[in-house]
């Protein structure tokens, strides 16, 4: 595994919680809440080689949940 899949997987495993709590927040279901941290978590690790050197990581993937949460059509009704 290269030393960018350890560093992302170590990142997911450590703010998994965090952004689920904020995806609940922002969509107000939990099981929507997990498919949209799953999208962005998706797209984070297509982004992540960048992220990584731009640095802010957390602030980052926070943005990407509220952003996957309101394009994707989860809003809370």
């Amino acid at each position: 595994m290269a030393v960018a899949d350890r560093d992302f997987v170590e990142f997911v495993e450590t703010t998994s919680p965090s952004l689920r709590r904020t995806a609940y927040l922002v969509c107000g279901d939990r099981h929507r809440a997990d498919d949209i941290v799953q999208d962005a978590l998706y797209k984070l690790y297509l982004a992540w080689p960048r992220v990584r050197r731009v640095g802010s990581q957390f602030a980052y993937a926070r943005r990407m949940v509220v952003n996957v949460a309101h394009d994707g059509g989860h809003r809370a009704r």
